[in-house]
C-alpha cells in the first residue's frame, strides 16, 4: 500500500514554483530547428574541434523541411555535423526496416566518429547484420567525413537497451546499457532479474573482447558510462533491486543511483547504492579531474537516508559528488518546477560544472505554455556545488532537453527535441480514436474527417513505431512509470519495479494510432505524411512561439547557443588539425571565413600526394594510403595560404 500511495502522489498536479533565475551573462546568440515535417528526437549532441558541433537522434521524417535523405523503416538514425554558426557542413541517415533509435554519438581519436542506438530492423538496406532478439544494440564507426567504416550487431534472445558508448584509451570501445537477456548468441552471462546492467567491451574494428552484467532480481538499468584515469570505467544508473545477485546492497527508497567502479578488465572494485525514501533516478555520472566523481539525476526523496538536503516541492535535480573511493563529499538539490528533470551534466575547463534538464509541469493543462513549463534549462554551479547562474528557455509547447556541452569558442549549447505547438500530435491528443476533436485542439469537422481518412489508413506498422519510439525516449529521459506500473505485480511481495517521476515521452498519444486497418501496405512514414498533413503540419502551418523562430514538423531538433560575455574570447588558429598525430584520418581546421580554395598533401621530398578543392573550413584528409611519416598539408584559399606538418601514426 505504501508504494501505491507514493505512485497517486507522485502523479497528482500540484502548482508550478520557479526558482529565481540568475541571467546576468548569458545571452543568446541564436537558435536552430532541424527536421522533416514528421517527427525528430535529438538524444546527443558533442562538440568538434572545428567550433561546431554535431547533433545525433532519430528520424521519421522522408525528405522534406531540411531533412536531406528519404527515410529506411520507421525510425532512422540522423546525424547533422554543424559549423560553429549552426549551419549544415552535413548530415547522414542510416536505417533498416524497423526502429532504429540513436542513443549515443562520441568523436574517435581518428577524427571520426562512433554511433550507439537500439534497433529491432533485420538485415536489409543500412542494417548489414540481422536481429538476435527484440532490440539490440547497433553500432557504426564513421570516418571523418561521415563515411561507414564497419558497424556491429550486438545482443541476446531477449532485449537489449543500449545508453552510451565512449572509445577507451587503447582505441577500443567501451559500451554501457543494459540487457534482459540470459545467456544467448553475445551474452555469455545468465541475467539476474528484470533488466541487468551489461557493459560490452570492443576492440577497435567492433569485435567482443568482453562482456559483464551486474544486476539484482529486480530492475537495474545503466544510465551513464565512461572511462576513469586509471583506464578502469565507472557505471552509473538505477536500481531497485535488494542485496541480491551481484548487487551488494538493499535498495534504500522505491530506486536509487547505483554507481559501480571497474578496472580495466571488467572487474568489480567498489560499488555504492545512494538515495533517499523514495525516487531517485541517476542520469549521468563523469570523473572529475581530482578523480572523484559528479552524479546528477532527479529525486523526490525528503532529507533522509543517503539525501541529506531536501526538494522544493515535487521531484528537483539532485547532484551528489563522491570521492575517488566512492564516499559521499557534498550533494546540492536544485528546484525549478513540480517536475525537474536532468539529462546532462559536463565539467567545464575551469572545473564548474554545466548541468543540463528541463523543467515539467504535471499540472499544466493550457494550450500554451507559460515560461520555465516544459522549458530547456541550463544550469551552472561551481566544482563545490554553489549556484552561479541558470537560464531557462523554451516554446509555447515542450521542449525536452537532452545535452548541454561547452564549445570549443566558450560558448554552452543546449540541444534537445521541441514541439513548439501543445494542440499539435502529441502533446494533447486521445488514447484512441479521434475523438470530438477538442482534445486535439482541432474543432474543424473537415480536418477531423481528414484525420480519421489518413488514420484508417494507416497499418500496425505506425502504431509499432511509435510504441517503440515512447519506449525508448522515457528510458532515456527518466523512468516509464505508466507502462512499467502497468506491468508490474504491485501486490505485498513484489517492491515496485520502476520510478514514478517519468517525464511523458514527447511523441505522445498519437490520434487513432493502432486504430487502423492492419495490412494496408502503408509504411509508418508515409501515414506520418498524411496525418501531418490533416493536422495542417509544416513549417508554413505552424507559427514560431517565444525563443524558438522556427518549426518543421511535429517535433523537431533544436539548438540553442548561449554566450558567456564573462569569458575572454577565444583566439582563433589560422590553420590545424586534429588527430595530430593521426592514423588513416586527420581533419584540417581553417580558422578563418573563405569562398573557396584548393587541399594539396604533400610529404617531405615535395612529392605531391593529393589535392583537391575545398569550400568548407573542416576539411578531412584520408591519409590511409600513405605509410608513417611526416606529411605537409598545405591550404591556399581566396583570402591567404597556410601550411601545416601532420605526423601519421
Amino acid at each position: 500500500m505504501k508504494n501505491i500511495f507514493l505512485i497517486v502522489r507522485n502523479f497528482i498536479g500540484v502548482s508550478l514554483f520557479i526558482t529565481p533565475t540568475i541571467d546576468y551573462s548569458q545571452d543568446m546568440l541564436w537558435e536552430k530547428s532541424y527536421g522533416g515535417k514528421n517527427a525528430e528526437y535529438l538524444f546527443d549532441a558533442v562538440p568538434t574541434a572545428d567550433y561546431g558541433f554535431i547533433l545525433a537522434g532519430s528520424s521519421l521524417s522522408g525528405k522534406t523541411g531540411n531533412k536531406t535523405s528519404e527515410g529506411a523503416g520507421d525510425l532512422d538514425y540522423w546525424i547533422w555535423k554543424m559549423d560553429e554558426s549552426g549551419d549544415m557542413d552535413w548530415q547522414k541517415s542510416f536505417g533498416g526496416s524497423g526502429s532504429d533509435f540513436l542513443q549515443s554519438i562520441r568523436l574517435t581519436n581518428d577524427g571520426g566518429f562512433i554511433l550507439a542506438g537500439n534497433s529491432n530492423s533485420g538485415q536489409g538496406q543500412s542494417k548489414k547484420d540481422d536481429t538476435y532478439g527484440g532490440d539490440d544494440f547497433w553500432i557504426i564507426k564513421l570516418d571523418a567525413g561521415g563515411g561507414e567504416q564497419w558497424q556491429k550487431t550486438i545482443g541476446g534472445l531477449g532485449q537489449e537497451k543500449i545508453k552510451s558508448i565512449a572509445q577507451s584509451k587503447e582505441g577500443g570501445y567501451i559500451v554501457g546499457g543494459s540487457s534482459g537477456s540470459d545467456k544467448s548468441e553475445n551474452k555469455k552471462q545468465n541475467g539476474y532479474g528484470n533488466l541487468d546492467y551489461w557493459v560490452v567491451k570492443l576492440d577497435k574494428d567492433g569485435k567482443v573482447m568482453w562482456e559483464k552484467t551486474f544486476g539484482g532480481i529486480y530492475l537495474d538499468e545503466l544510465r551513464s558510462i565512461e572511462q576513469t584515469a586509471d583506464q578502469g570505467y565507472i557505471l552509473g544508473g538505477y536500481s531497485n533491486s535488494p542485496a541480491s545477485g551481484n548487487k551488494k546492497d538493499d535498495n534504500i527508497g522505491i530506486g536509487d543511483y547505483w554507481v559501480i567502479k571497474l578496472d580495466k578488465d571488467g572487474e568489480e572494485e567498489w560499488q555504492q547504492v545512494i538515495g533517499g525514501d523514495k525516487d531517485d533516478e541517476l542520469a549521468v555520472v563523469h570523473q572529475t579531474y581530482d578523480g572523484g566523481y559528479i552524479l546528477g539525476g532527479n529525486s523526490n526523496s525528503g532529507s533522509n537516508y543517503g539525501k541529506k538536503k531536501s526538494n522544493g516541492k515535487g521531484t528537483d535535480f539532485w547532484v551528489v559528488k563522491l570521492d575517488k573511493e566512492g564516499a559521499m563529499f557534498w550533494q546540492e538539490t536544485y528546484d525549478f518546477g513540480v517536475s525537474d528533470i536532468l539529462t546532462s551534466i559536463v565539467e567545464n575547463k575551469d572545473h564548474t560544472l554545466l548541468i543540463g534538464g528541463f523543467a515539467k509541469s504535471q499540472a499544466n493543462n493550457k494550450k500554451k505554455d507559460e515560461k520555465g513549463i516544459n522549458d530547456y534549462i541550463a544550469l551552472k554551479i561551481s566544482e563545490t556545488g554553489e549556484q552561479l547562474w541558470d537560464k531557462t528557455v523554451g516554446s509555447d509547447g515542450e521542449d525536452i532537453l537532452t545535452k548541454v556541452v561547452e564549445t570549443r569558442d566558450g560558448g554552452y549549447l543546449l540541444a534537445g527535441t521541441s514541439n513548439p505547438v501543445r494542440s499539435a500530435m502529441g502533446i494533447a491528443g486521445t488514447n484512441s480514436g479521434v475523438g470530438d476533436g477538442s482534445s486535439i485542439g482541432l474543432g474543424n469537422g473537415e480536418q477531423l474527417q481528414g484525420i480519421k481518412d489518413v488514420t484508417d489508413k494507416a497499418n500496425g506498422k505506425i502504431a509499432e513505431a511509435a510504441e517503440s519510439f515512447n519506449k525508448g525516449y522515457i528510458e532515456t529521459v527518466g523512468a516509464a512509470a505508466d507502462q512499467i506500473n502497468k506491468a508490474t505485480d504491485l501486490g505485498a511481495d513484489s517492491p515496485l519495479k520502476f520510478g514514478v517521476n517519468a517525464p511523458k515521452s514527447p511523441l505522445g498519444n498519437v490520434p487513432s494510432i493502432g486504430g487502423g486497418n492492419s495490412g494496408s501496405g502503408m509504411d509508418a512514414g508515409k501515414a506520418m505524411d498524411g496525418l501531418s498533413s490533416a493536422l495542417g503540419g509544416g513549417k508554413a502551418n505552424i507559427p514560431p512561439s517565444r525563443d524558438k523562430k522556427t518549426h518543421y514538423g511535429n517535433s523537431d531538433f533544436w539548438v540553442v547557443k548561449l554566450l558567456d560575455k564573462e569569458k575572454p574570447r577565444v583566439v582563433k588558429a589560422t590553420i590545424e588539425a586534429f588527430p595530430n598525430p593521426a592514423g588513416d584520418f586527420t581533419n584540417v581546421i581553417v580558422g578563418y571565413e573563405f569562398e573557396n580554395g584548393t587541399a594539396t598533401v604533400v610529404d617531405l621530398a615535395g612529392h605531391t600526394l593529393q589535392s583537391f578543392e575545398i569550400t568548407g573550413r573542416t576539411i578531412p584528409i584520408n591519409l590511409s594510403a600513405y605509410p608513417e611519416g611526416i606529411y605537409i598539408i598545405n591550404i591556399k584559399t581566396n583570402v591567404q595560404s597556410d601550411g601545416i606538418k601532420v605526423v601519421k601514426k
